[in-house]
């Protein structure tokens, strides 16, 4: 997951809407074997302009999926713009556990979100940033895996939360509980926590697991920020569209 600051992109106007058209590389390489991924696209850019006034505040999210092995990656994403060469590129390096350890996906915190149609709950969308405004209501979701079994063939871990405030004031907090899994023991959850009483900041969301059938525990921390809110917006842009 990757996102681009369109604030540094030159758009034309054509019919109504701002475009322009942007080259996109990703690499994904195995530091331990050399094994690499590679994905190529050209992203034509057709936005009304209040859709690109939305973007210029939240940026563009590019989302790409690769299955890859346990070790150490390093992830390369390159921009560039076709009409005047301007190039922007970030390296993010990340690991990649042993499939069969007790561990917890990558948290997904995000401020955009809507009512799940199909079910319970709510549709979150994946979003790289960690600037969110005041005001806004957060989602927390994450997956458990390689969790022990008990007798009856199910895992059974308990899980608990607290969100602080760089000086030691909590926001929100949630104690431990079990995680209910599904028929076939999968594990996952969803947490929200509204901003309304966030004043901006810097801010951690601390996540304990615990296994109950092996007493393994892991936490996880998840720093982020509250910024000040924007104004309203009067009415929503489309979605960019690609080729």
């Amino acid at each position: 997951m990757t996102e681009v600051d369109v604030r540094g992109l030159h758009f034309k106007e054509v019919d109504g809407r701002e475009t322009t058209t942007l080259e996109f590389l990703l690499v994904v390489a195995h530091r331990q074997s050399g094994e690499y991924f590679r994905y190529d696209q050209t992203i034509n850019m057709k936005l009304r302009p209040s859709t690109l006034e939305r973007l210029s505040r939240i940026w563009f999210p590019i989302v790409r999926d690769f299955e890859l092995q346990p070790g150490d990656h390093q992830a390369k994403m390159v921009i560039r713009e076709a009409s005047t060469g301007v190039v922007g590129s970030v390296i993010h390096e990340f690991k990649v556990p042993p499939l069969g350890e007790f561990r917890v996906s990558t948290p997904v915190l995000t401020d955009v979100h809507r009512p799940n149609t199909e079910g319970p709950g709510v549709k979150t969308q994946l979003i790289a940033r960690r600037d969110f405004p005041e005001g806004s209501d957060l989602v927390c979701s994450f997956e458990v895996f390689g969790a022990a079994r008990d007798a009856a063939g199910m895992p059974r871990v308990v899980q608990g939360y607290k969100v602080e405030r760089s000086d030691g004031v909590v926001l929100s907090s949630g104690p431990e509980s079990e995680i209910q899994p599904t028929s076939l023991g999968a594990l996952s959850r969803l947490i929200g926590f509204p901003l309304r009483n966030a004043r901006p900041g810097d801010y951690e969301m601390e996540l304990s697991f615990r296994d109950e059938v092996s007493g393994k525990t892991l936490e996880l921390k998840e720093p982020f920020r509250v910024v000040p809110a924007e104004p309203a917006e009067t009415s929503e842009g489309s979605a960019a569209s690609q080729s």
